[in-house]
């Protein structure tokens, strides 16, 4: 087995995550496109057209290697695989009427979604067959899984985050917002955190019974935040057109990764490295 030798140089005042030995890259949607950001150079690459719909969630299945997300005002769950030369899109659930969030359950061959119109959970096998609506909720939006654990987290944007077993037992509302509504939600499985953005510009954490609750960062902007992922030591989150990065550590600032020039709706962090056997702590390197 051959040995890698890093190298790690931080240049102040900002450190920036890089990973070019392991393509760490963070994707993110706008209301026309799935955008590909570089660590390395910065730039960022229109991966394909979804066309014009919000598109609020994205999720990535590593082991069949397919990006899947909801597109809200076409009524269907897409995907297409990642990385590769083709991203011609596969549509895979369909006849839906307003599907916000998603998650990929690959353990299982899963996938969860939030169909916001109809308030309703439902599931199905990787390739979209067995469509099963599990259960109704309240004007809910997010869905994220700790696969590990065996929980959903689910935000109800205008009441809370409730949580429950995958097979829908042990359901309860964990925490309450105190200002809504709430788009956006991502679980830290390395903390057993929760992490939130509400409409008065306020980041939010949890743990992942609802204690210890805390603001991480204030923007002072009322408005819609609609994207946060939690990875490692970072959030990245996005604040209407500028995508941001954020150290959990107290008093942090943040960083601004990217001006684009649309609304950002959703953001996922991609390791294409084999992340059963590399310890996070050696993908995220330091410019």
């Amino acid at each position: 087995m051959g040995v890698k030798i890093l190298f790690l140089i931080c240049l102040l005042p900002h450190c920036v995550p890089f990973a070019s030995s392991y393509q760490v890259k963070l994707l993110y949607s706008t209301v026309t496109g799935i955008i590909e950001f570089d660590f390395d150079t910065h730039s960022a690459t229109v991966l394909l057209e979804h066309g014009s719909s919000g598109v609020y969630a994205i999720d990535y299945d590593y082991q069949n290697r397919y990006i899947y997300f909801p597109r809200y005002s076409y009524h269907d769950i897409v995907r297409f695989p990642y990385p590769s030369n083709n991203t011609t899109l596969q549509t895979v659930v369909q006849s839906l009427s307003y599907p916000t969030g998603i998650a990929v359950d690959s353990a299982n061959d899963h996938i969860y979604w939030i169909d916001y119109y109809g308030s309703q959970l439902s599931r199905c096998n990787i390739d979209g067959s067995n469509v099963t609506v599990l259960s109704t909720f309240i004007h809910p939006w997010v869905i994220r899984l700790d696969v590990t654990n065996r929980w959903m987290y689910i935000v109800e944007q205008s009441t809370g985050i409730l949580k429950s077993r995958f097979d829908l037992s042990d359901r309860r509302t964990i925490t309450n917002f105190t200002s809504t509504p709430v788009y956006c939600m991502d679980i830290d499985t390395e903390e057993n955190r929760l992490y939130w953005i509400n409409y008065d510009g306020e980041m939010k954490s949890c743990k992942d019974d609802g204690s210890d609750v805390k603001t991480i960062l204030s923007t002072n902007v009322s408005r819609a935040y609609y994207a946060i992922h939690v990875v490692g030591s970072y959030i990245y989150y996005a604040n209407a057109n500028q995508l941001l990065m954020l150290s959990k550590t107290s008093g942090s600032t943040p960083t601004v990764l990217y001006n684009d020039s649309s609304y950002i709706y959703s953001i996922f962090v991609f390791n294409q490295s084999d992340r059963e056997n590399v310890p996070y702590s050696l993908l995220v390197l330091y410019r």
